[in-house]
């Protein structure tokens, strides 16, 4: 067994897993508008037979019992026959529940039957069509949810480490076995769920119509209540997709952990005024993986919880084990595409390209700051293959520079634009008109004999902030708005579909906020609620600002959107990556 030992910080796990319980959510949230979608048909389909049924047997607007009753004459019962027809077809070619398709065929096998219990079986109808659908989509759901988490889990923890090995596909008969298991204290799977659902929604629709019919309410009293029955059971069913995905997410990361050979982990509550007293309780608590049980020391913890988890390393080292297929283990890039992974370390793709790793012993460390310029240039060049010209910078300031390209490269891969524009420190002094070539800022960043320059760029700092130019008053957040301009350029200079399409989105963004701004009617100070009114000149500004706000930390939602649009893949896209 081959061993590594690497460095990562916990905020670097926290945002990467944070990132992709966002992405899954994401997939919930589309599902949910779906299904409500699809509870605004059955309410209209219910809507359109009750009245269609009091048109055809009320007078003036009611119906009695007796009435409700009485048998469907020749005429009648041949028009529910021919409807109950097309209810089989439709169940045939959607495979709705067998125990419904036997009540359907006994129901048009019969020669008589009264006219409220032919409502009755027209409403569960649109019920077991409404639910048939939950179930398959539901079905589908968590498959996503529990692959995707699991293999998304793995690329992060990979490229995280720098290291990747075969993994083993998830096969259809594993996906059953996983879905078919309870994950709660009641032992209940989301199938057992959704039928008991849909029999208290059955039960309470045709309990209300009963009871309508014998209190001789109108249609549109009748049509109100049962409207308002259906949207508690879509309430209902929301809840019930919101804690399922939940669940399988986190088994999915638990069983990748697992595999992974990741040995604890950490509690992350999305913290927020809506954000539970046990998730509040339980953010940041850490413990060991042979603990790790869904819905009690693992979320979710209620229905509709947004809690995730996190590998956790002590001391903030990983220990992992590489068991490849081959045996082998190989260098996984920060930049390598989720796509281009999965083919080569779960589908079974060439490697060719990828270095092959000896592993054995090797340590690799967190950074360290350097003790001379010449020091600084080499880091650099060794991590970030810039040849940077430190010798007119302050080492503080090379070193804050060299820890924060670590810092990008995690999340944004290689900067390799710092080699397309110029080296440190032409690029930052000619081909961006920023701090760098500002008059007192690039005294102290070029002066190497003036001590203390990161404490002077904090000065400044905050100088702006208050007036609202910048959006934060960190010492560090110059050097991050001008690494924001050469992701920027990176974006620019690689001219693939989806770069061009995520660089009109962002332009799209930033034309929306600077409207809103104008409707407000408060001026260029209204920037301000949204990034900075620096980051509102054009649109490279954007995104070094918000990039910049983003890895200050506590970002708002402007920045945290800017930077979500530049890292994630655009949905639906083919890109020519």
């Amino acid at each position: 067994m081959k061993m590594v030992k690497i460095m990562k910080n916990s905020a670097y796990w926290k945002r990467r897993m944070e990132m992709l319980e966002t992405a899954q959510l994401e997939k919930v949230q589309r599902f949910y508008a779906d299904l409500e979608r699809q509870y605004r048909i059955a309410s209209a389909n219910i809507e359109k037979e009750i009245n269609n049924w009091y048109q055809r047997f009320a007078e003036n607007n009611q119906i009695t019992m007796a009435e409700a009753k009485k048998l469907l004459n020749t005429g009648e019962l041949a028009e529910f026959k021919w409807n109950v027809q097309e209810y089989i077809k439709y169940g045939e070619e959607n495979a709705l529940n067998q125990q419904w398709m036997k009540e359907l065929e006994n129901a048009s096998a019969r020669v008589h039957i009264s006219r409220l219990e032919a409502l009755k079986l027209q409403l569960q109808q649109q019920v077991e069509v409404l639910y048939g659908n939950q179930l398959d989509g539901l079905d589908k759901l968590l498959r996503d949810i529990y692959s995707e988490g699991y293999y998304h889990t793995a690329f992060e923890i990979q490229r995280g480490f720098n290291i990747g090995w075969d993994l083993h596909d998830l096969d259809s008969n594993q996906l059953d076995k996983i879905l078919s298991r309870p994950w709660s204290l009641d032992g209940r799977t989301f199938s057992d769920r959704i039928w008991t659902n849909k029999q208290q929604l059955i039960g309470s629709l045709q309990t209300q119509l009963t009871q309508a019919v014998i209190r001789g309410e109108s249609p549109d009293v009748l049509i109100k209540n049962l409207a308002q029955q259906m949207n508690v059971d879509k309430n209902k069913a929301g809840r019930l997709i919101m804690t399922e995905s939940a669940a399988f997410a986190s088994a999915a990361q638990k069983d990748c952990f697992k595999a992974l050979d990741v040995e604890k982990y950490e509690i992350v509550a999305t913290l927020d005024n809506r954000t539970s007293q046990i998730c509040q309780d339980l953010d940041g608590e850490v413990f060991d993986m042979k603990d790790y049980q869904v819905g009690v020391t693992a979320p979710p913890f209620h229905p509709w919880c947004r809690t995730t988890t996190v590998p956790y390393f002590e001391d903030n080292y990983g220990e992992r084990a590489a068991r490849g297929a081959d045996g082998k283990v190989y260098y996984v890039p920060s930049n390598m595409k989720y796509k281009e992974w999965k083919e080569k370390f779960v589908d079974g793709g060439s490697k060719d390209g990828l270095k092959e790793l000896d592993i054995s012993g090797k340590i690799i460390k967190e950074f360290i700051p350097a003790k001379t310029i010449i020091e600084a240039q080499e880091y650099a060049k060794a991590k970030h293959n810039i040849n940077a010209d430190y010798s007119k910078y302050n080492l503080d300031v090379a070193n804050a520079i060299n820890k924060e390209l670590d810092r990008f490269k995690d999340i944004f891969g290689d900067i390799n634009t710092l080699k397309n524009i110029g080296t440190f420190p032409k690029g930052f002094s000619t081909k961006w008109a920023g701090a760098y070539s500002s008059s007192q800022q690039s005294l102290w960043l070029r002066n190497v004999s003036k001590k203390n320059a990161l404490e002077k760029l904090k000065a400044v700092a905050e100088q702006q902030f208050k007036i609202g130019y910048w959006s934060t008053s960190s010492e560090l957040h110059t050097i991050r708005h001008e690494i924001g301009h050469a992701i920027h350029e990176k974006f620019k200079l690689d001219k693939t579909i989806e770069n061009m399409t995520k660089l009109n989105m962002i332009n799209n963004l930033r034309t929306e906020i600077m409207q809103e701004v104008l409707k407000s009617r408060k001026g260029t100070a209204a920037y301000k609620e949204y990034l900075s009114k620096y980051g509102m000149t054009n649109t490279g500004e954007f995104i070094a600002e918000s990039i910049a706000e983003y890895m200050n930390g506590n970002p708002r939602e402007v920045a945290k959107k800017v930077v979500e649009i530049l890292i994630n893949p655009v949905e639906g896209l083919i890109s020519n990556d």
